[in-house]
């Protein structure tokens, strides 16, 4: 009776190499999120030792701001949620169409939050310190945005360029996740600048 050895299992170097090349890019995508969320909590903490020096918030002679139109903008933000996580399971499934088309959502719902927040800007009195810490808020949320349009643009064109398929698609992946960290941090913001 001969003996039926299980053949060695071959180590594949440039698989192995790729598997770390992807998760050292997963790596420092937590990192940046982090450095990022750092960033807005520190906007938010100023916010809050703003309105400690101040005997009454807003400061006397500024009315609150209405949060309806703002939470009607917010809402369209974060159902860009949506279409946002099917552009991922679109190339995971190796279809490129419903990743474009679902890439073109996301930016137009983030375009009617953009505008949005420019009809909103409008209507905020200048007042010092209540203005100022507003302004600047909203105002780095806006550039994020408009850095989420920037890479779904980026990885639009390489989808129509057929460089994404269900086994490489990092960059998508990455800018999936930048999107949502944009539509949390943003319903952090609205209840900072609008609910407390």
């Amino acid at each position: 009776m001969s003996a039926q050895f299980a053949q060695p299992v071959r180590f594949d170097e440039q698989q192995y190499l790729q598997d770390q090349q992807l998760k050292n890019k997963r790596f420092g995508l937590q990192l940046w999120r982090f450095a990022n969320f750092a960033i807005f909590m520190f906007f938010a903490l100023t916010n809050y030792l703003i309105r400690q020096t101040q005997a009454s918030w807003p400061p006397a002679g500024v009315d609150r701001l209405d949060p309806t139109l703002p939470a009607i903008f917010s809402v369209v933000l974060l159902l860009s949620a949506i279409p946002a996580q099917l552009v991922q399971r679109s190339i995971r499934h190796d279809n490129p169409g419903a990743a474009k088309r679902n890439m073109i959502f996301t930016a137009i719902l983030a375009l009617v939050f953009l505008a949005g927040l420019v009809m909103i800007w409008k209507q905020v009195p200048y007042s010092g310190s209540y203005s100022a810490i507003f302004f600047v808020m909203t105002g780095f949320h806006a550039v994020h945005v408009i850095v989420g349009l920037l890479l779904f643009t980026y990885v639009f064109v390489k989808t129509s360029r057929g460089a994404y398929s269900r086994t490489a698609y990092w960059g998508i992946e990455a800018t999936v996740v930048f999107w949502h960290f944009v539509e949390i941090m943003w319903a952090f913001y609205f209840v900072v600048l609008y609910i407390l």
